[in-house]
Order: structure tokens, then sequence, then C-alpha cells
């Protein structure tokens, strides 16, 4: 494999050489060959688009509302097959419902009411239907602690499809939730993955529990449920950012943060993820890639022969694809503003997001070279803003060999820390907060902790530990206020696109 320094110059280089050259009118209309299909979603008018790459024309429709309803779903997720639409509702009096929409026929099939009254949210995840379509997997969360709700904080639901029948069930009060000894109140528990029980396998779903309405995390629990059992157990893979799943393989590819090597920075708040994994068909885990920059999604792409990842550094995203024998190949600049990509079974598609501009479906596909191939397979005919929430899933390639690891590289020797902000132990400093905002103070360096207590604007305080990086990318401290009370708050904060320094310095 290409010696580490190496590789890492040859990136930098052809990054700098495609982020040059490329320009929107390189990209041709999509051609016969490729093989796939991807919907398309508006959530403010409820515009479903299907797009093909082959010359043939998108199909453009718009989702019916329901009776009593006034408004679209706003989260959705479409079976592996393309056939089925599922969407979680709110009607005139709040109330929450997950419905079953056929695209074929252009009818609700099935619809689950939640029960008690008005919830706080529902989610959907990406393979949130089964395998084979009949059943779907919808988190629920009912209420946050201290609001005075008898029903469960949150629920994981399986329905009938063709029914709305619930035939699974796990809430937050349940026994093997609480044999878990974390503190799940106040999340909503989105699906990963959901294999159907059969005759010869139990059925598993992951889930990560989500802090619903807050800061947000850079890694959450991931937890396992056995449907056939009942049972849950930890996995932490499942909790991981950006995760994806080669479902034909079993393999994972996922972000997360390995201190012992270089991580990038950030211009404000967020995850400095820095190494790049994969877990294999037997379940092994191991690095793939860390170059020292922020890295910030990836994606089995080629019908799983590469993985395509993207990389933050210096106020410029690139994305790269990775074969299973370790090269590296940088891909065309049109992916900088791009955050998302879908595999297909010859490359990948997404969305373009340039600021002011239709939004485009552009196709990658992967040929003789290296370097993919660019396509254009649909211009949005305004500025409204879709989201693409399917594409033909991946075959996993049949006989494809595990990924090869990274070469070890030594960890690299302590080096004293920096104190940003001139911000220092012993040292004082008044809270900067807008429009009448509060700083919240918490047990812990991370926003799990308990919240003690809030300071306004030209409180000052006494900083007696840090910084301390939190696993959601914010820097903490503890501070001391002048009548005595102690606990941890954020250094900085976004606003408005911008990061906001929450404790000013006092010299």
């Amino acid at each position: 494999m290409t010696h580490w320094r190496q590789l890492l110059l040859a990136l930098t280089l052809s990054a700098l050489l495609l982020g040059g050259v490329f320009t929107t009118d390189d990209a041709r209309p999509a051609q016969a060959g490729g093989s796939w299909s991807a919907w398309l979603y508006n959530a403010e008018h409820g515009t479903l688009v299907h797009v093909f790459p082959d010359g043939v024309p998108a199909i453009t429709m718009t989702l019916p509302l329901p009776a009593g309803v006034t408004s679209y779903p706003y989260a959705v997720t479409i079976s592996r097959d393309g056939a089925r639409l599922a969407g979680c509702f709110v009607d005139g009096a709040g109330q929450t419902s997950v419905r079953i929409f056929d695209l074929g026929s252009a009818t609700y099939l099935s619809t689950y009411l939640a029960a008690g009254g008005p919830v706080q949210g529902c989610s959907l995840g990406r393979y949130a239907f089964s395998e084979d379509g009949s059943l779907l997997a919808f988190g629920i969360l009912n209420h946050y602690p201290g609001m005075g709700d008898a029903r469960p904080s949150w629920e994981l639901l399986v329905m009938q499809v063709n029914t709305g029948a619930i035939v699974y069930r796990l809430d937050s009060n349940a026994p093997a939730v609480a044999a878990l000894s974390l503190d799940l109140g106040g999340r909503m528990p989105i699906v990963e993955t959901f294999e159907q029980p059969t005759a010869t396998r139990p059925g598993l779903i992951t889930f990560k529990p989500v802090p619903w309405g807050t800061e947000g995390m850079c890694e959450y629990a991931g937890l396992v449920w056995n449907l056939n059992d009942g049972s849950v157990f930890s996995e932490p893979r499942y909790g991981k950012a950006s995760l994806d799943v080669l479902l034909p393989n079993s393999e994972l590819t996922w972000i997360e943060t390995n201190t012992a090597y270089p991580q990038g920075m950030l211009e404000g708040p967020g995850c400095t993820h820095n190494m790049l994994m994969y877990a294999n068909k037997a379940g092994a885990l191991y690095p793939l890639f860390t170059n020292g920059t922020v890295l910030f999604a990836t994606r089995f792409v080629d019908d799983g022969r590469r993985i395509a990842f993207g990389s933050y550094s210096g106020g410029l995203s690139l994305w790269y694809a990775l074969d299973r024998g370790g090269t590296i190949t940088p891909l065309p600049a049109d992916l900088q503003n791009t955050y998302e990509l879908w595999g297909t079974l010859d490359g990948y598609v997404f969305l373009s997001n340039e600021p002011g501009m239709p939004q485009q479906v552009r196709y990658h596909r992967f040929g003789a070279g290296p370097s993919p191939e660019v396509y254009v397979a649909w211009t949005a005919p305004n500025t409204d803003f879709y989201r693409l929430v399917w594409a033909n899933p991946l075959t996993g390639g049949a006989g494809l060999p595990a990924f090869s690891p990274m070469p070890e590289l030594p960890p690299l020797p302590p080096t004293p820390a920096t104190v940003p902000g001139g911000l220092a132990i012993g040292g004082r400093a008044v809270v900067n907060t807008t429009a009448g905002d509060m700083l919240r103070v918490r047990s812990g360096p991370g926003t799990t902790f308990t919240v003690l207590f809030q300071l306004p604007a030209g409180t000052p305080v006494t900083l007696v530990e840090g910084p301390a990086a939190g696993p959601e990318g914010y820097i903490w401290w503890r501070i001391r206020t002048d009548d005595g009370r102690s606990g941890w708050c954020v250094e900085a904060v976004m606003e408005g696109g911008a990061a906001l320094q929450t404790l000013i310095p006092l010299r």
C-alpha cells in the first residue's frame, strides 16, 4: 500500500487540482447504462419525484393528504423495493399518525394513531421497513422527563404494513430497557437496521436513542432489540456517526473520534471525527483511514466495491473513494457542498446544494478509470428544497473481499493542551449570550449531563477546571460563580451560522 505521507500528499494535490477545474458544465445528461432510480421528497409541498438515469422523464406526483390532515409528513422512508412509503403525519388537532402509502396505486394502505394524545415527535429511519416490506419499525417520543405524562417517555413500535396492527412494542419503561442502566428519558429511538424474524433467525432491530430537540451529540448509545425474546443489549457501533450498512453482506462503515491520531478543527462547535471505521462480514472492527481532517460522512457505493467518505478542512469539503484494496481516489468537486449520497450498482447519486440554484440529481458512474464519470439526471424546476429519500438497494457484489485495514501508525506523543480564547484555569470570565438567552451549567462536560442552573449574560465566573472536549464536539469548562455554585458550561456555541463565545476572559 502507498506510503502514508506520500498518500496524504497525493490526496491534497489531487483535491486542489479537481477543485480548480470542475464546473457544472462538465456534467453530461445521464445516459443509458445506469442501473438505478431514486425518489426525492419535498416536505413543504408534499412533492415526490421518481428520477431515472437513462433519459426517461422523471415522474412527479403530490402525496395526497388524508382526511383531517393539513400538512405533509415531516419524516418519510421508502421500502427497500421502492414500492411503499411511510410517513409521520400530524392532523389539525395535533394528533400524530404513521401511515403507509402505496406508490404504485397511489392509495393509503394502513394507519397507526399515536395513543394518549399529542406526542413530541415521530421518527422513521432509512431502513425502517423490513426486508420484504411487510413490517415497519418506527419511534414515538411521547414526552420529556418531568412533564407529568403517565405514558412511557418513548416507544419503539413494529407495525404490519397492510393492516396497521402493532405486532411488537418496546418502551422506555420496559424491564429490558431499565436493565441497561442508561438515562434514556426524552430520547427518540431511531431505527438503524431491521432484520425481520424468520424460522431460522431471530428478528433484530438496531436503534439509537437520540436526545430530541437538544444540541445533539456526536455519538449515541447503540442498542439491539431482539424481537423473539424481548431482550435489549448494547452494541456501540449502531450509535456511531454516519453509520451505513451494506445489508446483503452485513458490513458496516461509520466515522468516530480516535484521540491517538491528529484531529481536524472546525470554525465553531461540532463533531471533529477523524477515523473511518469498518466492520466486515465476520464482525471484525478496524480503521480504514485517517488524515488529520474532520471526517463527516461515509457511504457504501459502487455496489459495495468502494466506500465514499467526506473530509472537511480549512472551510473546504472534499470527498474520496476507498476501494477494497486500500486505494484512495479523490472524487469530483461537484460533491463539495454535499453531505449525503446514496450508492448505486455502478457508482452513486446525490443532490447538489449550490446556494440560490435549483437542485440537481447528479450521478457519478465508475468505469474503466479510477475517477467516475459525471452526469446530471434531473434538474428541479425551481429552488424548492428536496431530499433524496431512496435509491435502488445495493446487492453487495458476490465474493467481495473485506476492505483492507489502514497501515499501523504509531500514536503521537502527548502535546500540551492549548487554551483558546485566552481562558485559563484560575482565571476570570464573564458569561456572553444573546437575545436574553441563558447559559446552561451542567453536572458534567456534555449535553447528556443534568442542567444544574442557568446564568444570564454578564455574570462573572471563575474557571476551575478545563478545557474538556465533550462527545458532541463542544469545549467545556467547569466554572464557579461568586455565590459558590459550580458546574460545567460550553466555551462557545453556534449562533446564526457563526461561533459565539459564551465565556469571555476578564483581564
